[in-house]
This record gives C-alpha cells, sequence and structure tokens, in this order.
C-alpha cells in the first residue's frame, strides 16, 4: 500500500506541483507540522489530510450538482482531478 500512496503522490507532485506549492497556507504552517511530526503526533497529521479530503469531496459534490464539469488538469478556475 504504501508504495500506491507514494506513487500517487509523486504523479500528483509531478503534474501539479507548481500549481499545488502556489496555494497559499497560514503563517506558520512548516513549523506546526514539523512540531506535529517531532512529536509523533500521526493523530493530527491524518485529520488534516482527511479533512482536506473531505473539503475537496464537497468541493467536487457542490460542481457536480451545478452542472459543472471537472477538469481534466488544473487551472485557475477548476478543481484538481487526481
Amino acid at each position: 500500500m504504501d508504495d500506491a500512496i507514494t506513487e500517487f503522490l509523486n504523479d500528483m507532485r509531478e503534474r501539479y506541483g507548481e500549481q499545488i506549492d502556489s496555494v497559499l497556507l497560514p503563517e506558520g504552517i512548516h513549523e506546526y507540522v514539523g512540531g506535529l511530526i517531532e512529536a509523533g503526533d500521526t493523530d493530527t497529521l491524518v485529520f488534516m489530510l482527511r479533512l482536506g479530503y473531505l473539503m475537496g469531496l464537497q468541493t467536487g459534490y457542490v460542481a457536480g450538482q451545478n452542472g459543472q464539469e471537472m477538469s481534466s488538469g488544473l487551472d485557475d478556475s477548476g478543481p484538481l482531478q487526481a
């Protein structure tokens, strides 16, 4: 399973890394995440992943309900398609 996750993340990074890196996150996020890693707080890290995933699902659902098509890529106005 780890290989599948690594392959997926590497593919997403290769395809959309520039756009993803341009997303602004709250100031201090790197330090916060680093602290979680140092403390071994995987529960909070997994929660953050689930939250982001859920928010993405909700965005896709709303787009579908509004008749918007999911894009095959990421541009300034469309969602990311895995």
